[in-house]
């Protein structure tokens, strides 16, 4: 999996295969901080009539860890408060997500930002991920920490969100990197929710001294959200005739790239030619940065880390700086409703998928039936990436 202009650690935000609904915070707001007023006729001591009914709010003060959990895909065990809950695993890899409630991971939607603790697993080790965060767009860094953890070095990072992701500017964020089996565990939380940021903070400390490696199935259980959609309107021109040749020349099995903005996408389509089938990826205004490239890693769910079936002994990879969901306002809005996941009768081309779109960067796989050449272009009015790939 590339990582292009951002680093899988920005924020963790988490986008799952497809996005578009309100971000939740459990408070009454939406995920960038705002939050409604709410009128309440409990007291205290509870509901109206005096008892507690064991609410998000009323578990909130007990911290003590006394349940555990494991992601069989990632491979941990952990441990939570006995008062609080853990994903279950049906949506998103199991114990990625704690609250206070029961967390509503919901297919096709961002993950809910004002959980109390969300956690992660990248494959990169401790020193590499020290290297990146600095860099990191989506957070202004206040202090870093260096220490241990049962053992294990940690890197404890505090900061603001910079507005640069699903987080408004201003937000406090905390994280606290540990290093895990040769890779990088990351544990954060953020100021959304009913917890204290400070108490998450002593607790984020306890429940990674709890953590223990376990046998990981790699996420072959786990199924795909992606839209099985496979009807599409064919693009009969999208570059004119002289461009269609000049790509078509200039094809072969070299990476291709270009752009510099974050557009917003709108619409996919593909469409059969005399020599070659093309893939255009159409964008609101701005052209956002792109890589196409032939690769051979396992295709992977970005960035929960499933295996995702993608058809074709050959594929090519379309990162971008794009997304499909704008975050800009007070509620998410979906600038791209079309499939996710559609076949294409193409020569060799037989698939295209959406593996993943997750703080500005979202990223395609194109499945191929053989090794082909391609071609990959950058065009405005309106403003596509256009990639066509040479008949076998």
């Amino acid at each position: 999996m590339r990582t292009l202009l951002t680093t899988t650690l920005a924020g963790i935000g988490l986008l799952l295969a497809a996005c578009g609904v309100q971000v939740e915070d459990p408070n009454g707001g939406s995920a960038n901080g705002e939050r409604t007023e709410e009128a309440s006729s409990t007291d205290d001591e509870g509901t109206a009539d005096g008892q507690d009914d064991g609410s998000a709010a009323g578990a909130a003060a007990d911290l003590e860890l006394g349940e555990h959990c494991e992601n069989p895909v990632d491979g941990y065990r952990i441990a939570y408060p006995a008062s609080w809950h853990a994903n279950d695993g049906e949506v998103t890899a199991a114990c990625t997500v704690f609250d206070v409630a029961v967390p509503e991971i919901h297919a096709n939607t961002v993950l809910p930002l004002a959980s109390a603790v969300l956690i992660m697993v990248e494959d990169r080790d401790l020193d590499e991920t020290r290297e990146v965060i600095a860099e990191d767009p989506a957070m202004d860094v206040g202090g870093f920490e260096d220490t241990q953890i049962e053992g294990r070095a940690a890197l404890r990072v505090d900061g603001t969100a910079t507005g640069e992701a699903y987080l408004d500017e201003g937000i406090e964020v905390h994280r606290t990197y540990v290093a895990f089996e040769g890779r990088t565990l990351v544990a954060a939380a953020n100021e959304l929710g009913d917890v204290d940021l400070d108490a998450r903070r002593e607790l984020i400390v306890d429940m990674l001294a709890s953590l223990e490696p376990v046998a990981s199935d790699g996420g072959e259980d786990e199924t795909s959200d992606r839209d099985e959609t496979t009807d599409r309107d064919e693009a009969t021109s999208d570059a004119g005739e002289d461009a269609e040749t000049a790509m078509i020349g200039e094809a072969s099995r070299q990476a291709r790239s270009g752009g510099d903005g974050r557009g917003y996408l709108v619409d996919v389509r593909t469409g059969d030619h005399d020599g070659f089938t093309r893939v255009t990826f159409e964008f609101d205004e701005e052209l956002p940065a792109y890589e196409v490239a032939p690769t051979d890693e396992p295709i992977v769910a970005f960035p929960s880390g499933q295996d995702i079936e993608v058809a074709g002994e050959d594929h090519l990879e379309v990162v971008t700086s794009g997304t499909r969901v704008d975050l800009s306002g007070e509620q998410a809005v979906e600038t791209y409703e079309g499939s996710l996941h559609f076949e294409v009768d193409g020569a060799p081309l037989v698939e295209v998928a959406m593996i993943g779109d997750h703080h500005g960067q979202m990223t395609w796989v194109l499945g191929l039936s053989e090794e082909a050449d391609f071609a990959a272009v950058d065009l405005e009015d309106p403003a596509r990436i256009v990639i066509d790939v040479v008949d076998g």
